[in-house]
């Protein structure tokens, strides 16, 4: 029995082995990929080491999020390390994991990296549509790689000609939190907006931008020495003013020395100011170092013009032929550009419009929701209003009733009395006795309904009160009332207010029944008929306790036996 239970048992224990070194290794992953997170922005190529160690990509046991962080880790050390991206197979993990619907920093940055990625695979239209999505995903504008997706999407908006997206988009980059304090991106930001006013024809505004950027001297040189071309080309091709332009690109040249934008741009510059024989040599040593269909049918265009001018007509047919071959393939791209073009231009629209109709939900949903929340509110406030107002009603109503049933005994009373006047006014004459009769009649007569009357009133006052807001401040203050403090003038004259009008009918009756009160003891009997003790009405009345015993026993003297009993609840 007991070697059965042992065969049972083995399989059991091997798989919470295989299970508990699982766990071990995949949290020894996971460690190892929080240390190159925190390494990434000090040494990416640190990281990659780190990450080659894993090869948690020929894991099959890795679980997804660990592989979809080595993805995005990977792709970031190789960027920052200056490896051109070939494939976007690996970020594409980190993407489809991550996702697009919710904002954090793994997604934003995922595709911030695969726009990258397409960048450097020369596929612009997927480029620009990944840095656009990038930087609706960063959870906080102030993030540095927010920044940067509007650097990259900026460039890929100037390499297709579209100069007010590029333009907007680097103003952004410029006054983003990046820039604020860093010298270096407000120099690229400078440089890339003096480029994209350059081809937009903006010419002074593109010149103002280049010598910021020659006047800032934490900017690196190679990028200020390049501004030098650019102001180059403004001088020559957009002013005429060759003699400056000259002076620009030797600048250039004293730091890259003759190469072939230079030799070219060199060549236009020789021409203009006539020296032909000098920008016949550039030309040709343009065509010599140069590749590039713009720059040689450029540098043959000048050559006809050189040799026209040096009276050497028996190469201006070979360079027709040429610039005119060259042409025709440049249209011919032209035409495939455009097309791509009008492609790239559709997918940005369309995503546009996605971005646009994501906005207009998130309006529509907030609106709803405001309407929805304001409605509440508002029939929250109606009800509580209707509420206080019927509240309010009742209490009248209540008030009136007791009036009411005052005048209805008074009335009672003085038609006993009068009946008692008419049957002795029925005898035949008045004698002492019967002067006598009627006084006692008189006095017969039932007092005790007026302190009735004024009893339900204070019990109505008292639930008034209870229900009111007054109730609420006196218990939040208990401390200050133990405390023999006294109450801010401003309540303090709020709370006598208040007891005017509760007390309206009372206070009327007791100055009535009583001529010597003043308003301080009618106050003090009022909070003393509320149920207040006698450190609540110091609190209130702003008066140490010694004079409210004072102020108390001289309004014994002051009182009606039926009122003293009405206010201190005991005979006088």
């Amino acid at each position: 029995m007991d070697m059965k239970r042992s065969i049972l048992l083995f399989p059991v224990a091997a798989i919470l082995l295989v299970l508990s070194v699982s766990s071990c290794r995949d949290a020894g992953v996971r460690d190892a990929l929080q240390r190159a997170e925190a390494l990434m922005e000090s040494d990416p190529h640190a990281v990659r080491s780190v990450l080659d160690s894993l090869q948690i990509v020929n894991r099959k046991s890795s679980n997804r999020k660990s592989l979809a962080l080595y993805a995005l880790l990977r792709t970031q050390a190789d960027y920052k390390s200056g490896e051109k991206l070939t494939s976007d197979s690996l970020i594409r993990i980190a993407v489809d994991y991550y996702g697009t619907r919710r904002k954090s920093q793994h997604a934003a940055l995922a595709q911030y990296y695969l726009g990258c990625t397409y960048g450097d695979m020369g596929r612009d239209l997927d480029a620009i549509e990944a840095q656009l999505r990038a930087t609706t995903l960063f959870p906080d504008t102030t993030n540095k790689y927010y920044a940067y997706s509007l650097f990259e999407l900026g460039r890929l908006y100037m390499n297709h000609q579209m100069n007010d997206e590029a333009i907007t988009t680097f103003s952004r980059y410029r006054f983003s939190e990046v820039c604020k304090a860093d010298s270096i991106n407000i120099g690229y930001a400078d440089f890339y907006m003096g480029v994209s006013y350059l081809y937009k024809g903006e010419n002074y505004l593109a010149d103002s931008l280049f010598r910021l950027v020659i006047h800032n001297t934490q900017f690196p040189e190679p990028s200020r020495f390049n501004t030098y071309f650019q102001l180059a080309k403004l001088y020559l091709y957009e002013w005429h003013m060759a003699d400056e332009s000259y002076d620009f690109i030797n600048r250039y040249i004293s730091y890259f020395g003759e190469n072939e934008v230079a030799v070219l741009l060199k060549g236009d510059i020789l021409s203009a100011v006539h020296q032909p024989d000098s920008a016949e040599d550039f030309y040709k040593r343009t065509l010599q170092q140069s590749t590039d269909l713009y720059a040689r049918c450029t540098a043959y265009k000048g050559l006809l013009k050189t040799t026209s001018q040096l009276n050497k007509p028996d190469s201006i047919q070979s360079y027709v032929d040429q610039y005119t071959q060259l042409l025709d393939s440049i249209y011919a791209i032209n035409r495939q550009e455009e097309i791509a073009e009008i492609q790239n231009n559709h997918v940005i629209e369309l995503h546009d419009q996605q971005l646009k109709a994501r906005h207009t939900r998130f309006l529509l949903l907030g609106g709803l929701f405001f309407v929805l929340a304001f409605s509440a509110f508002a029939i929250t406030l109606l009800l509580n209003d209707r509420k206080r107002k019927n509240e309010r009603l009742r209490f009248e109503q209540e008030l009136r009733d007791i009036k009411q049933r005052h005048i209805d005994q008074s009335i009672k009373e003085e038609t006993e009395a009068d009946g008692v006047e008419w049957e002795e006014s029925n005898e035949d004459g008045f004698g002492e006795g019967q002067e006598n009769n009627v006084t006692e009649a008189k006095e017969s007569i039932p007092v005790s309904h007026h302190l009735s009357i004024q009893q339900e009133r204070i019990a109505l006052y008292r639930k008034e009160f209870t229900d009111s807001r007054w109730k609420r401040f006196f218990e939040e203050r208990k401390l200050d009332i133990q405390s023999k403090k006294f109450m801010p003038m401003d309540e303090a004259e709020k709370f006598k207010e208040y007891l005017d009008n509760l007390f309206a009918d009372v206070f009327l009756d007791m100055v009535n029944d009583n001529a010597n009160v003043t308003r301080q003891d009618i106050e003090y009997c009022a909070m003393t008929m509320l149920g207040f003790n006698t450190a609540q009405i110091s609190y209130c009345a702003r008066v140490s306790l010694h004079s409210l015993h004072n102020r108390r026993y001289h309004i014994k003297d002051k009182l009606t036996a039926d009122w003293y009993t009405l206010v201190f609840g005991g005979p006088k």
